[in-house]
């Protein structure tokens, strides 16, 4: 199948799966809604009471403030009896002046490591068929992601970006369960607009990326965990150059937001269409073949960010918009 008639395949795919829901014409709306802090909250309260994931990830958050840091920081704890194969580097060469005896320093990570959220809520993202947009599922993932960051070290800086139409807004929270509800509290302020509004131009999307890479680099301290939640659509090797810098200083996990429709078109026989980027009007008739075609170039475009985000040494998930708050925030639990 011709790709030019894939391209509003999307756009189509929406407008019959609301006609057939009774879902109606998309408004603008709230980010997050209150009732979909209500199950953030019910499941961060739920993910506490799992003793033996909850402790696992503790563990993995080394430190006296559970820090997502990994190895010797700066911050001295103690001195213990030197044993062979130690790091002569940390050797206690006053005590062992003093006593004779070989001893180590310790020591413990940093406490308060800043940890910075993108959301994006432009272009593809306002797509969504089931339930809520990819938009709106990114934010409540952030959200569960803050939340469970500032459990595990209650120390850590929360900030967190949002990327709209409109740019780049960044905000910092603070640490602990309070800065999560900000978090929510900020984002439930935010709206977006419906897919029916113009696009922002690709270039000038990728210009909004760059500097925002470029503002976080240099930003001090620098966080140590980056958490992006995004459909990924935008991924080129100018993005992945930007990436770059912030994935080798940080820990970055990337959880690529999709709708079930995006994965596997479902039988709605035919349907018009409006292409997004041309505006031209069509029918598609979504039968068995062109189903099909559609699954093949999906699981290549998954192929493809994977590799490449992989390429930066990043964690990756999948999430998709029906998903529930309790077990997403168990998934995301064992990738922190």
């Amino acid at each position: 199948m011709p790709e030019s008639r894939l391209a509003g395949t999307m756009h189509a795919v929406a407008q019959a799966w609301r006609r057939i829901q009774g879902a109606g014409r998309a408004e603008r709306h709230s980010l997050l809604a209150d009732a979909e802090w209500e199950d953030i909250s019910a499941a961060l309260a739920q993910a506490r009471q799992i003793p033996g994931q909850f402790a696992a990830a503790r563990q993995r958050n080394a430190g006296a403030g559970q820090s997502p840091l990994r190895g010797r920081g700066l911050d001295y704890a103690q001195s213990r009896a030197y044993q062979p194969g130690d790091d002569t580097r940390a050797m206690h060469w006053s005590l062992l002046a003093r006593t004779g005896r070989p001893y180590v320093r310790e020591y413990e990570e940093e406490h308060a490591s800043p940890w910075h959220a993108l959301v994006d809520v432009h272009g593809s993202m306002l797509f969504g068929t089931r339930t809520r947009t990819k938009a709106t599922q990114a934010a409540r993932t952030a959200t569960l992601a803050a939340g469970l960051q500032a459990a595990l070290s209650p120390q850590s800086c929360l900030s967190l970006s949002l990327w709209s139409r409109a740019g780049m807004q960044a905000r910092d929270f603070g640490c602990g369960l309070s800065a999560v509800r900000n978090v929510a509290h900020w984002l439930g302020q935010q709206s977006h607009s419906p897919p029916e509004l113009p696009a922002a131009d690709a270039e000038e999307s990728l210009l909004a990326l760059r500097g925002w890479a470029r503002r976080l680099a240099l930003h001090r301290p620098a966080p140590t965990r980056i958490v992006i939640c995004s459909d990924f659509a935008w991924l080129d090797e100018v993005a992945r150059s930007a990436l770059w810098p912030l994935a080798a200083k940080a820990q970055m996990l990337c959880l690529r937001v999709l709708d079930p429709v995006e994965v596997d078109l479902p039988d709605l026989g035919t349907s018009a269409f409006v292409d997004a980027k041309t505006a031209s009007e069509g029918g598609l008739q979504a039968g068995v073949q062109v189903r099909q075609s559609f699954a093949r170039r999906a699981r290549q475009r998954e192929a493809r960010a994977l590799a490449e985000l992989r390429g930066l040494q990043a964690r990756v998930a999948q999430v998709l918009t029906p998903e529930p708050a309790a077990s997403l925030c168990a998934r995301l639990l064992e990738l922190l």
